[in-house]
């Protein structure tokens, strides 16, 4: 998998870590109080304290695919950009959202007396370590069979061949008949 292709997968992981739900295409309006339910979900859950935890185990875990002398810079460039663009603070109003579209605000207040109790927290605590650990298990799943997909990509596109390319056809210019007015000698 090239580093490009593994920047777009870290970032798509990094989304699903810190929403776990899909947003609905159409909003609804969200009142304050819809808003802060989610808000006091996700705090229960304790996203924001393991927002930043998540972040650097992926860069850690990404940067491990790099070539070792290109890590630490590698490490560095991508610490720098998600510490601008991608933290809690920045994005939780967005969270909130998303998760105040996907639960009512009843629903919400139940998911936090579930993870404000013993074994909510529980799980709160391990959810991020078992979504790795499953995580890896698709890695591997992946990688025991990756010269298999590998030989598949490159059927499917030894298949394909792009279109012919259709040129803009130029007309030929035309002159204009002359005119039939009799002209004066």
């Amino acid at each position: 998998m090239n580093l490009k292709l593994k920047l777009i997968t870290f970032a798509g992981v990094i989304l699903f870590f810190s929403s776990s739900l899909k947003a609905q295409t159409t909003e609804q309006t969200l009142t304050p109080t819809h808003l802060a339910a989610a808000q006091q979900m996700l705090l229960a859950l304790g996203i924001d304290k393991q927002f930043g935890t998540i972040v650097t185990n992926q860069i850690d875990a990404l940067a491990n695919q790099a070539p070792e002398d290109k890590r630490a810079g590698f490490k560095k460039v991508m610490k720098t950009f998600m510490d601008k663009y991608f933290t809690w603070d920045l994005l939780k109003d967005k969270m909130m959202a998303i998760y105040a579209n996907e639960f009512t605000e009843d629903e919400l207040k139940q998911i936090t007396t579930f993870y404000n109790s013993p074994v909510g927290q529980k799980v709160g605590q391990k959810l991020p370590s078992l979504m790795q650990k499953g995580m890896m298990v698709g890695q591997e799943a992946v990688e025991a069979h990756k010269e298999e997909l590998q030989q598949m990509i490159q059927e499917e596109f030894a298949q394909k061949t792009d279109p012919p390319v259709v040129k803009e056809q130029v007309l030929p210019v035309t002159k204009k008949p002359a005119s039939k007015t009799p002209s004066k000698h």
